[in-house]
């Protein structure tokens, strides 16, 4: 991708070491560079060599999924084009890497690919060339198709030591742990039964569980051992190289350092589970304290704000931006340098006796969650009774309103002022739909409504629908 040169647009002139992470089912949204896309022509330019390298390969093209605000959403791909979903998955983390690089200056000091990620990281890396990681990704999922694999996966909000005795008391040879993402966030996949037994088992232990929309039941060599035996028929045909930038793998636990450790991660990736949380203290140990979110959303910088104390984080996609949004985003990291300079050339004070020395406030954490299980904001002192319009516990749905602009921002991370009229969750902000039903459920427990057994979330696509859907289910309880 060719350095560009685009009025408005101001980068930094040295260079900032960070750590990119390279996130793996999930992270897509439509369009999500079609605003930045004018600013940054080599964007088109490096997707539309990817659509060549895909189409040679017999694999779909992405540019208008990318680039385009109305293409499908990810449910809608889910259901439709699982292929061009992980296309798409993976070359908006390599644009998105590369274009921190020319365009901003940021250095990238280590790669971490989470699960599908590593695809991507191994190209950023210069372990693969563009040109075979494509054609991995379409092996990839031809490979699935081909053995019939069928499965499921859900996320526990729990230990990982909790969640496997889960497990074993579940005595489902299907069920494996796949990904072990935080303190509380862990992974389980297995077949869409077994799945679906494990989460009300959670549940009734007041473990809470979400059942994920994915695919096919990743990192589990139960299900997945015939389709992982395809694919190795694929990687044995490269001749991959050692990576120019240092790169950890949260599959083999450790650096890759060799080309044959290239092979092992690709041969493998389907079957064995991803730790996550170990990578994370793993490179906060040797002093990494910056990450960027390399892709569409903000799945893996979340996690790393929730799990590591002294960090700083930017996800400049994580929902559609101009040239100015994600130049925003970036100088977070920028902004983290600066303050560290400035500390570091502040003279130190001469104490002529003993004094009470004022408190120094903690560096603070990023103020976001983990994904897709996420623990309840903190509540508001006053009640919402006492901020209803109409009395009698009817509630008001321009005040309900307000207060949801909060509770969402709260729980994503965003201003509020980003909930302005008409917004999409999704489409604008990048809220994907298990994520709007935890929200959801949040503000019913709020403001006390009764269940929505028959919602589709989907059918509420922006904070004034769900307004209104609040005030709706309040009017029916007060019938009750």
């Amino acid at each position: 991708m060719s350095k560009s040169e685009s009025p408005g647009v101001s980068v930094q002139p040295k260079s900032v070491s960070s750590t990119f992470l390279f996130p793996g089912q999930g992270a897509y949204l439509a369009g999500v560079f079609g605003a930045s896309g004018p600013a940054f022509p080599a964007i088109a330019a490096e997707l539309t060599q990817m659509d060549e390298y895909s189409l040679r390969a017999g694999g779909p093209t992405v540019t208008s999924l990318l680039t385009d605000p109305a293409s499908p959403t990810l449910d809608n791909l889910l259901e439709s084009d699982v292929p061009a979903l992980s296309l798409a998955i993976f070359a908006s983390q390599v644009v998105a890497a590369r274009l921190y690089q020319e365009e901003f200056g940021l250095s990238p000091t280590l790669l971490v690919g989470h699960s599908f990620g590593e695809f991507a990281a191994l190209v950023v890396s210069g372990a693969l060339t563009l040109e075979e990681g494509v054609t991995l990704v379409v092996a990839r999922d031809r490979a699935l198709r081909a053995s019939g694999a069928s499965g499921g996966m859900v996320a526990i909000e729990a230990g990982c030591r909790r969640v496997e005795h889960l497990v074993a008391a579940m005595a489902d040879r299907s069920l494996v742990v796949a990904a072990d993402n935080a303190y509380d966030q862990v992974v389980v996949s297995g077949s869409e039964s077994a799945v679906a037994r494990l989460a009300d088992v959670a549940c009734a232990l007041g473990v809470k569980a979400t059942v994920l929309r994915v695919p096919y039941p990743f990192h589990n060599h139960r299900l997945l051992g015939q389709a992982n035996e395809l694919f190795t028929r694929t990687v044995a045909t490269i001749d991959p190289r050692v990576p120019r930038i240092a790169i950890h793998s949260p599959v083999l636990g450790r650096r890759i350092e060799t080309s044959e450790d290239v092979l092992e991660v690709l041969s493998s990736h389907l079957v064995r589970p991803v730790h996550f949380l170990g990578a994370l203290h793993t490179i906060r140990a040797e002093g990494e304290s910056r990450f960027v979110e390399c892709g569409a959303r903000s799945t893996l910088v979340d996690l790393a704000a929730t799990t590591l104390a002294g960090i700083s984080t930017s996800a400049p996609f994580r929902r559609r931006a101009d040239d100015a949004g994600v130049l925003a985003e970036v100088r977070v990291l920028y902004a983290d340098v600066e303050t560290k300079l400035q500390v570091t050339a502040a003279p130190a004070p001469v104490a002529s006796a003993p004094a009470a020395l004022a408190p120094v406030a903690p560096e603070p954490m990023a103020s976001v969650e983990p994904v897709p299980v996420e623990p309840l904001p903190a509540q508001r002192a006053t009640s919402v009774a006492s901020e209803t319009a109409g009395g009698e516990g009817e509630l008001s749905e321009t005040e309900v309103l307000g207060e949801l602009k909060t509770l969402y921002a709260d729980a994503v991370g965003y201003p509020a002022d980003v909930f302005e009229a008409g917004v999409e969750l999704e489409a604008d902000l990048g809220i994907d739909s298990i994520r709007q039903t935890e929200l959801l459920q949040r503000a019913r427990k709020r403001y006390d409504v009764p269940e929505a057994d028959h919602i589709r979330i989907t059918d509420y696509t922006t904070l004034e629908s769900i307004a209104g859907l609040i005030v709706e289910l309040n009017h029916q309880g007060a019938r009750v």
